[in-house]
């Protein structure tokens, strides 16, 4: 009987560490929304990376 209790909470965490894995953190996506808007600005605006104003 203790195996099969062992068995049940190693599944169980098995499953848990999957979801975390596969589902995406809200902060990943929000950055990269940032990224999308932060290059959106950049074309908007005619600026490139790496253009000298002076």
């Amino acid at each position: 009987m203790a195996n099969h209790e062992k068995l049940k909470k190693w599944l169980v965490l098995s499953a848990v560490a999957t979801a975390l894995l596969v589902i995406p953190r809200r902060s990943s996506r929000k950055a990269d929304e940032m990224t999308d808007f932060n290059i959106a600005n950049l074309k908007n605006n005619g600026s490139h990376h790496g253009d000298k104003d002076a």
